[in-house]
Order: structure tokens, then sequence, then C-alpha cells
């Protein structure tokens, strides 16, 4: 079953790319850039995972549809999209459909079940949409936390030092924003060095 694994850069699906191919799994990876701030950086990130695995990355660039979320607020978010998952899924799903994939593979863990608002039952939503389409939508890792995923990926051969979560888009972590702090405190709680330059330790 050949499967699209939806892929960022960051630390939870580039593990999930590493331990899916040491399991022997058939996927590619699927990166969207919807306007987020930290697109390219996640790109080059995802490339290097990609490259590293011998595993296809394919790009949809729908960067323009920031303006319609932002275009009336005088502070530009680095998520431009609250519930980006009601935008990026169904668009995996569709291309899934017609390109004969059968399962999308999202690596979200538990904190981001805790964080981010409604997200078990809009993802329970999406499950439903894609059984419509006969497309598995999966979410093996919703019940695990960060830490965990992190110790796969690293036993299955991931360099994290390949990877990038900053929201703010810059060259290094900035190491202040929730996605920084939460990618500390997944190294700290796996007890594996953290390799990351961050801007500000505090």
């Amino acid at each position: 079953m050949k499967a699209l694994l939806l892929m960022s850069g960051g630390l939870d699906s580039s593990s999930a790319a590493y331990y899916y191919t040491k399991k022997g799994f058939d996927f590619d990876c699927l990166f969207i850039n919807y306007g987020q701030r930290s697109a390219r950086m996640q790109l080059i990130s995802s490339k290097t995972i990609c490259e590293k695995l011998n595993k296809k990355l394919l790009v949809a660039d729908i960067r323009k549809i920031r303006e319609l979320f932002v275009s009336d607020s005088w502070l530009k978010p680095h998520e431009p999209i609250t519930h980006r998952n009601l935008v990026i899924i169904p668009i995996a799903i569709a291309f899934a459909k017609e390109k004969g994939y059968e399962e999308i593979i999202i690596a979200s863990v538990k904190e981001d079940c805790e964080y981010e608002q409604n997200r078990i039952e809009i993802i329970k939503e999406l499950k439903n949409l894609g059984e419509i389409l006969r497309i598995k939508v999966s979410t093996p890792f919703a019940g695990i936390p960060k830490s965990l995923l992190l110790k796969l990926g690293v036993s299955a051969g991931l360099d994290p030092s390949l990877t990038y979560s900053c929201l703010l888009g810059h060259k290094y972590h900035c190491g202040q924003c929730s996605q920084c702090l939460k990618r500390k405190e997944a190294f700290k709680s796996a007890n594996i060095q953290d390799p990351t330059k961050y801007l500000n330790l505090s």
C-alpha cells in the first residue's frame, strides 16, 4: 500500500520518515507551503531528510492563500491559518486519490492535540472525509509524546540537527517561540543531546 507522509522538516515528520523507512514502508512525502513564515527553512530541511532517505518529495505551493487570511490584519502571524489542517489535509486527500495513494500519514503527537483547540475533532472528521474517497488518514503517533517519537526517529538513524522547528523562519532557531520550546522539551525528556543552534538560550 503506497502512502503519502505529510512532511514539514520538523522533528515529528522527520522522525516518522526515518521510522517508516526502517520498517520498510513504501511512501512518498508531501510538503505544503501555505504561506507559513518558516516555509523556506522547512522546505530545506524536508529536502535534506528526503534526500538522505532516498524518498520522493512532492511540493505544493499555495502560499498566496496567506493573503486571504491576513489581508485585513495589521499583525502578520507566523502561521497565517489557525486551523491549517482544514486546508492542508483535504488537499492531501484529493491529491492522494488522484495519484493512486491509499494512505496519508500525519505525524501529529500528543502535544499537538493538547495545544491546538478542536484538533482531535477536526482530524476525526477529516478521517471520515478520507473514507469517502477510500483514502486512509492515519495519525499513528497522536497518543505518544514528542520525545518518544524523537527517540524512534533517532534510533532509526535520524540526525535531528537536520530538522527545523522554529516559527520565525530564520536560519537559526529563535529558542523562544512555542515550537522551539516544545523542541527543547522533547530533547530534554528523551534524554538526547540537543544539537540545535538557538539564538536565545534562555
